[in-house]
Order: C-alpha cells, then structure tokens, then sequence
C-alpha cells in the first residue's frame, strides 16, 4: 500500500510596513492587521487537517504567522528551520524604499534578470535546495502525516519552479503571495503533485490573491 503525506509550504502574511521599505532581515516588521487576518484564515483552513508540526523561518513575521496558524491546530510543535528563512539579497536590498531600489541598489537589476549570477546573491538552486531540506525534515518526522513549513516568496518560488521545470528567470514570473501557500503532495515519500493555494480572509472570495488574481500557473484548491 502507498505511503502518502502531504506538507504545506506557506508564505508569511502581510507586513505592517508603513515607510514602504524592502525589510528583508530587519527587526520589527511584524504583521499587518490585514496580515493578522490572513493568518487566522490560514489556520482556520488548516484546523481541518491532523497536524503535528511547523516548522518557521526564525524571521518575525514567518513566526507571527506560525505562532497564530498553531492556535488553530492541536498544540503542534514550532520549530524554527534557518533553511526557511528569506533569501540572501534581501540583505542587499533591505532599508531601501520600493521606489528607490532601482538607483540605491543598481545591482537589483542584474538580479531581476538572473537570480543568482552575482557573487552576494542566493542561487534558485540554492534556495530550492534548502526548502526541500526543511520538506524532508517534516517528512522524516511525520513519513504519513501533515505538516507546515513557514517561509518567504523567493525561496518558496525556487522551490515551484524547480516542480514546474522552470528557468531560474521566471522565479519573480510566478508569485506565491503573503498568506498563500503551496500544497506538497508526496507518494512513497516521492514529490507527486504542488499546487497553489490563494490567500483568503473573510469576505475575500477564495482563488483570488492580494492582487485580486491568481498567478497563471496557481490551481486554488486545498
């Protein structure tokens, strides 16, 4: 008989970010109410599932979002995982204004163009890698159960379009967005299926994402 799990790979939810700056690694972005309302939504969808364990990046708005997704569950344990944290040019990037990221961090282009050509940058392989560590983890834990990896866009977007069998460009083509995640099917402990699941919170009809659409390639099932 056939040996199934599947994990969720959830991206944190909105950020209360006032000044419109990229915040990276930066302390004190915590969510936004939208944000916090996203992630009882997240938790509400998820309550209906046996489970046992989430693991977080250790940055502040994926342990907000993990902690109140938790609330929901039957006291699974939270687990910070560094392989889930955001990825390595927002180190570059952080502090700036959205606006003036194209002439304060000119590097910001070459990046957009290809993800991980420069030397300060993080390969889509890099990343990807790195989700599919914290993946195996849950499934070495939970090798018939369900799980919860908490992270960031571009790493959970690396980690999709290595599924999709895409080009390290299209990692900004395709968007998970804030409160939105990636189902993760496994058969045998083999990936068998991702789909995408749109942000939700009351009100807001289901399949739509903050951009009121939902990414080309997004299927908004659970």
């Amino acid at each position: 008989m056939s040996q199934l799990a599947r994990l969720y790979l959830a991206r944190h939810c909105d950020v209360a970010n006032p000044r419109g700056v990229l915040y990276g690694y930066l302390p004190g972005f915590g969510l936004s109410e939208k944000g916090l309302a996203q992630a009882e939504s997240l938790g509400s969808r998820l309550a209906a599932h046996p489970i046992r364990v989430i693991r977080t990046s250790p940055l502040e708005r994926a342990r907000q979002t993990a902690g109140i997704i938790a609330r929901h569950l039957d006291s699974p344990e939270v687990i910070p995982d560094d392989d889930l944290v955001e990825a390595r040019f927002s180190l570059y990037l952080q502090g700036v204004p959205y606006r003036q990221v194209p002439w304060r961090r000119p590097l910001w282009w070459v990046h957009m163009v290809y993800p991980g050509l420069l030397r300060r940058d993080e390969t889509v392989t890099a990343m990807a890698d790195r989700v599919e560590r914290s993946l195996q983890r849950l499934l070495d834990s939970l090798p018939e159960g369900n799980g919860v990896c908490v992270s960031h866009g571009d790493p959970i977007q690396a980690f999709w379009i290595r599924h999709l069998g895409r080009r390290p460009w299209a990692l900004h083509h395709l968007q998970c967005a804030k409160g939105g995640m990636l189902v993760v099917d496994y058969v045998d402990r083999r990936l068998s299926d991702v789909h995408y699941v749109a942000p939700q919170v009351a009100g807001t009809p289901a399949g739509a994402d903050a951009a009121g659409a939902t990414p080309p390639e997004a299927a908004a099932h659970l």
